[in-house]
């Protein structure tokens, strides 16, 4: 209570008239509003950055005394002033030769990257435009740090620092927190969002939770469309590639009113063929991609300003290429980079998925630097994913599952400027999310025996061909299967596990950057959670055929899924986490931070394959970093980071029995370091890179000091070393016609897709469950008209046409039979886009 009595008195003082503040406005030489851009009175702690329309406020001002205005890629500016000076507005003049500006929201208000003390990556539109960047997986490259793989739309891996989210359990949160326009997309289901018409991507990294709430344990992802303004423009691109891909993408912005209202429409089409045949029929690992955004700001006074949103995304893929190493295709073929997989016959396998939502902002400016922030948002998410479990021509395991989420979440926040030595937030909100969830299996148990019993080499023929099915259980010689030899085997046996989820949470949360001295800064924020989780689970048969393999399993009259009534339980929690940060400013464009901050993911509530509730002890992290940021000359970025991070409960996704099932793996420890860099050596060319250096690692013992079951095991999808280094040279043909060239090149070195690192020992040279040091090659070439506005752009992905495995293990894994899906292989094409 005292820390919220502190905020509470220093936010109180906003609104004290007082004759010796300075209010304006930083403009460019074009007219245009800098967002984002340093004020500081030279030799005293006195600092704000102006807002969204590039106005500030300098409270309390003294003396007379000088200002120093700094923004990216513009020329510092000295400004003297008196105490009769109450409006001044600064004009900055554009570098010739500069670097790109950025301006964040990460501390949910307008800054420089360098304003803030914590490790953050900006990918704006321009990167994502030169480099043709349109799948998350290659948008990862450009952050260090993170790594993103999709193996189905519904439910990718975003990995930072080691962590990365797979929630199994409809109760599960995520521990890298996805947003849209600051709206939370809590389920990984709703996280893989198509990057068209945005303005920037921000990843912070590092425990968020007091600036991005729930499931922000060790970093958040925030993707920010571009808003509507008062121009008439828009674009519209078309473009066409190898595997029969179209694209087709268009934005238009106007204004019905100016200065009042305005609108934007935008949306995207995106598709091509499976890049892995399926010789029983139809393409694997294709796309088909709708998305729609429609948003409108409203701004009846200038004070208040009205911000609409509303997306839909639809993705109706192919199903996934879940390929066998150990059983060959059809063709009598192991290799899957020959891109050919044979799953069963007769079947159809797909990814849908379907989002549908809308954000509500509003924003009361009490002052230039203080407002009152009001987001809602409802979203509905739907999937249905069926796939192929052992990956071979052989029906032995066919699953599906279907989803349904509806999440409503509320936002309230008092963003204040106190003194222009005090900024922050302090609020409240609350989330509500809906969870279902349905498995379903159908297996031929005449197939699924020869996995069950381990006889892996009869389900298929060395030439690929199908096997004969084994009509009854077999005497094992085994005494305690006596009783079941000669079983009949059923081949249409179906059952199903439908579980449920009720996920609340109320949260009070406050941040603050307190200026100590003219170059000092302290930042500090804290975040209290009241949990309530309820989850329901049932199973049950199907039809009238009993499952003879359930006697095997101990779940008869099912396979899996042993039945069980619904059943239902609750628990409450009561979360507290923080951060707190030292900055310490070099010089006007170069800064130093040091910080720890404490991240949590919430205890998990789960049944498991014999309905047996569990709650998993909540996963805490200790966060320690430091950071260098430094601007030189405008025209050359660095900034490094090192962090140190310990975690205790570490909730690992494993196979436990019939179930994948969150489980405590006990103790862990990451360290690492991460930079990024960027220079512009001429107007003509630019060279930009990161690196990441991750050691993330289980501990020998557990908190007791008992040995741990995964003790030197390292995390999944982390690779030890990852970069990228790109350029990109310009060249003037003439007064009309540019053309830039951008090559990008990215290497993750070891990874391994499970926890356990598997080394399958049956076959140790085809079954590990990992992926060997690669690289990455990617060209954009485009050739720019500047009158009109058209650009042509060629482009190559994986351009070498490297072979990588995107994931390995998966349901196969159980029975001893992990499978695998390859990565993108060369993709190419051409687009052409029209501006206006």
């Amino acid at each position: 209570m005292k820390y919220f009595s502190f905020i509470l008195l220093f936010a109180a003082v906003i609104f004290k008239v007082d004759a010796r503040d300075i209010r304006g406005q930083v403009l460019n030489s074009e007219g245009q509003a800098l967002v984002g851009a340093a004020i500081n009175l030279r030799g005293q702690a006195i600092f704000v950055n102006t807002n969204e329309t590039g106005k500030y406020i300098l409270q309390e001002i003294a003396d007379a005394g000088t200002l120093v205005v700094s923004f990216t890629g513009y020329e510092t500016r000295t400004v003297d002033f008196s105490l009769a000076d109450h409006e001044l507005n600064i004009v900055l003049e554009r570098k010739s030769i500069a670097l790109e500006p950025v301006t964040v929201t990460t501390q949910r208000r307008p800054q420089r990257l360098l304003d803030v003390p914590a490790t953050v990556s900006v990918v704006d539109a321009l990167t994502l435009e030169t480099t043709n960047t349109r799948e998350l997986e290659f948008f990862a490259d450009y952050v260090p740090g993170l790594n993103i793989r999709m193996q189905t739309p519904h439910r990718p891996n975003i990995s930072i620092r080691g962590l990365t989210s797979d929630e199994v359990s409809p109760n599960a949160q995520p521990r890298v927190s996805v947003y849209f326009d600051n709206v939370p997309m809590s389920r990984a289901s709703m996280a893989a969002t198509e990057l068209y018409d945005l303005e920037r991507v921000e990843v912070a990294k590092g425990p968020q939770n007091t600036l991005f709430a729930y499931g922000s344990q060790i970093g958040a992802v925030n993707f920010i469309s571009r808003k509507p303004n008062n121009n008439f423009e828009g674009y519209f691109s078309a473009g066409a590639g190898n595997y029969s891909m179209k694209e087709f993408e268009g934005a238009l912005n106007f204004a019905p009113v100016k200065d009042k209202f305005a609108m934007r429409i935008a949306g995207v089409y995106s598709g091509r063929d499976g890049y892995v045949k399926n010789l029983s029929g139809d393409a694997l690992n294709g796309k088909n991609t709708v998305g729609a955004r429609f948003s409108a700001r409203f701004t009846p006074v200038e004070a208040l300003k009205i911000d609409l949103s509303v997306n839909y995304q639809n993705d109706d893929t192919p199903g996934t290429a879940f390929m066998s190493r150990r059983y060959p295709n059809s063709k009598g073929v192991k290799d899957i980079f020959k891109y050919e997989a044979s799953l069963d016959e007769g079947k159809k396998w797909l990814n849908h998925r379907e989002i549908l939502g809308g954000s509500l902002n509003v924003r009361y400016f009490v002052s230039e630097n203080s407002w009152i922030n009001s987001t809602t948002s409802y979203y509905t998410n739907f999937v249905d994913h069926r796939w192929d479990g052992d990956g071979t021509v052989a029906p032995a395991i066919d699953m599906s599952e279907r989803d349904r989420v509806r999440q409503f979440a509320q936002d309230l926040r008092y963003n204040f400027s106190a003194g222009s030595r005090l900024d922050g937030f302090f609020g409240m909100s609350y989330r509500r999310e809906n969870v279902s969830q349905r498995y379903w299996f159908g297996g031929d148990e005449q197939y699924a025996a020869y996995l069950l019993f381990q006889m892996f080499d009869y389900m298929i023929m060395p030439d690929g061909s199908l096997a004969p099915a084994m009509p009854a259980i077999p005497d094992l010689g085994d005494p305690r299967m006596a009783p079941l030899t000669g079983m009949p085997l059923p081949s249409n046996h179906e059952e199903e596990s439908l579980s449920g989820a009720v996920n609340q949470t109320g949260d009070m949360f406050a941040d603050a950057t307190l200026r100590l001295l003219p170059r000092l800064s302290l930042t500090a924020g804290m975040r209290i959670s009241a949990e309530s989780f309820k989850v329901s689970n049932e199973a049950q048969m199907l039809g009238v055929v009993p499952s003879a393999l359930g006697f095997v399993t101990q779940a008869y009259p099912n396979f899996f899924f042993a039945p069980r009534p619904y059943s239902e339980f609750q628990r409450d929690f009561i979360s507290f986490t923080w951060r707190a940060s030292l900055k310490y400013d070099i010089g006007t464009n170069s800064s130093a931070w040091a910080g720890y901050s404490r991240g949590r993911r919430p205890n998990v509530l789960q049944y498991d394959s014999k309905g047996q509730s569990e709650i998993l002890n909540a996963e805490n992290v200790h966060s320690y970093e430091a950071g260098l940021k430094w601007n030189a000359l405008q025209r050359y970025w660095f900034d490094a980071g090192v962090f140190y991070q310990l975690y205790n409960n570490f909730q690992t996704s494993k196979w436990v029995d019939a179930d994948y099932l969150v489980a405590d793996a006990g103790k862990a420890t990451s360290y690492g370091i991460e930079f990024s860099a960027k220079a512009v050596l001429c107007n003509y060319f630019d060279i930009f890179g990161n690196y990441a250096w991750i050691h993330a690692r289980f501990d020998d013992n557990d908190s007791e000091g008992s040995k741990q079951e995964y003790a030197g095991k390292t995390f999944r999808l982390t690779p030890e070393h990852s970069l990228l280094i790109g350029a990109n040279a310009k060249w003037q043909l003439s007064n009309r016609f540019h053309l830039i060239f951008t090559p990008t090149w990215s290497w993750r070195s070891h990874i391994w897709f499970e926890d356990a690192n598997e080394l399958q020992p049956t076959n140790p040279a085809l079954d590990r469950l990992d992926q060997n040091a690669y690289g990455l090659l990617n060209l954009n070439l485009a050739f720019k008209m500047l009158n009109p506005r058209l650009t042509l752009s060629i482009f190559a992905a994986n351009l070498t046409d490297t072979k990588y495995v995107i994931g390995a293990g998966n349901t196969g894994t159980m029975f001893g039979v992990p499978t695998y899906v390859p990565g993108l292989p060369r993709m190419f094409g051409a687009k052409l886009k029209y501006d206006f």
